[in-house]
């Protein structure tokens, strides 16, 4: 009878649920029972050690069950990922110091000014849906007030990148460089750029872009193992407009090429070994104008025709940079008369620009730290009233501001630059203004701390 009863409660107890220590009716009766001699002290002490390996046997997936389990989990994670926004907070502060010597009865510039103060956020909205923001509240404008401070605002849509390319709708980068601005090479944007459509680069409207010539608005592969890019364009702006005041938008086509299918960076400091890779682009975009700053100056004003072109090469190896850039503005007044910089009456304004540098960099080590040079040469004939303020970088708004600008001229410049790693370098730039538009030369020396996070 005592060992059926053995038998009974071991088969009792062995049940997982009553086999943790924590539950006091097992325990109970195992204790009653050895105290009346029918199980021993290590009677007891192995039931409970058979029962714990029971349970845990019982509660352990096996292999298959595991793998699923990991499955469904991974599944879910991506499942909320594509659902909940992914978002990248970013930002670039960039304090400067610019000194320009007094001269001809001129007061010099001997001032330290914010250049850029640009926050902003990035990412995917939802799967193949990106965004982009981007404000400026920086104390030194380079153009127009309105046109500053909000830079990008737009969405992009990543459905078809592996056919035409990614679909972009706001305020975006023009295509009238076949590529973003480079970053540091100068303290200010090239003469080129700054012919370039649109108020700080951007205007507001529509694009398809394939290849990463678009960067930031796509990073798409271009076509023939990215060998060939193009973008196209439709925009709210003509010039510097931002509210397409005349009913007619802006076309703009560019594309590009990549002949060893390798895309250069756009940073003419190369701290990090890259392959050899070169591109070639060029760019047309053209529309109808009236209220601008190039036609204020008639009483009824007149309509413009406006075209711009531009070409650009890009050749990067290992720590080298070489790069060289034209463009022209060109406006049609159609049998009008609009004004030009030097304020003479003029059926036609034609502006152009120049640019030629090279860069080389040198790393410290083998994370980010280095130093390098680069040199540049630029030349530009500005006619267009709405670009000079563009080509006056030195002394802000101050009264003297067209003295220190140059519409017509050459300027030299040589860069020494520091990185003390990836999102911080100090920027030294000496250059020699040679105006021939009947001003006098002069030289000028900027420091810059560019910090990005």
């Amino acid at each position: 009878m005592l060992k059926k009863l053995s038998i009974a409660v071991l088969a009792f107890i062995s049940f997982p649920s009553f086999a943790d220590p924590s539950h006091a009716y097992a325990n109970a009766v195992l204790e009653a029972l050895q105290k009346k001699g029918v199980l021993s002290q290590q009677d007891v002490a192995d039931i409970k050690q058979q029962a714990t390996q029971a349970e845990l046997q019982a509660t352990k997936p096996n292999t298959a069950e595991k793998s699923n389990v990991q499955q469904l989990i991974a599944a879910t994670k991506k499942s909320v990922n594509k659902a909940s926004p992914n978002i990248k907070f970013w930002g670039q502060l960039q304090p400067r110091y610019t000194f320009v010597p007094s001269k001809n009865g001129l007061q010099g510039t001997n001032s330290f000014t914010l250049r850029r103060a640009r926050v902003g956020f990035k990412g995917f909205a939802m799967d193949k849906v990106a965004f982009r923001f981007q404000y400026d509240a920086s104390n030194e404008v380079a153009g127009l007030s309105n046109a500053q401070k909000l830079l990008d605002a737009w969405v992009s849509f990543k459905h078809f990148d592996d056919s035409i390319g990614s679909i972009t709708v706001g305020q975006q980068f023009a295509l009238g460089y076949t590529r973003r601005p480079h970053k540091t090479a100068s303290v200010e944007r090239k003469f080129t750029e700054v012919l370039s459509p649109g108020a700080t680069g951007r205007l507001r409207g529509l694009t398809i872009r394939k290849g990463d010539m678009g960067l930031p608005e796509t990073n798409s592969k271009g076509y023939f193992g990215n060998r060939l890019q193009y973008a196209l364009g439709l925009y709210n702006g003509p010039d510097l407009s931002l509210n397409n005041d005349n009913n007619d938008l802006m076309f703009s086509a560019a594309f590009s090429l990549r002949p060893t299918g390798v895309s250069p960076s756009d940073d003419e400091y190369q701290f990090k070994d890259r392959p050899f890779a070169y591109s070639i682009g060029a760019a047309y975009s053209t529309s109808l104008d009236s209220v601008t700053l190039d036609t204020k100056f008639q009483p009824n004003g007149v309509d413009l025709d406006n075209e711009w072109l531009s070409a650009h090469v890009d050749v990067q190896a290992h720590h080298w940079w070489l790069w060289a850039s034209w463009a022209q503005f060109k406006s049609d007044a159609q049998g009008g008369l609009a004004v030009n910089e030097q304020g003479d009456s003029t059926s036609t304004l034609n502006s152009n620009a120049f640019t030629l540098g090279v860069s080389r960099a040198y790393l410290l080590n083998s994370e980010d730290m280095g130093w390098a040079w680069a040199l540049q040469y630029q030349h530009v004939n500005n006619e267009h009233p709405s670009r000079t303020a563009f080509f006056r970088p030195l002394t802000g708004k101050s009264i003297d501001e067209k003295a220190r600008g140059m519409n017509q001229g050459s300027v030299y410049q040589a860069m020494f630059t520091w990185q003390f790693d990836k999102n911080l370098r100090l920027i030294n730039e000496l250059a020699y203004y040679d105006p021939t538009d009947g001003k006098f030369n002069y030289p000028s020396f900027i420091s810059q701390l560019q910090l990005t996070f």
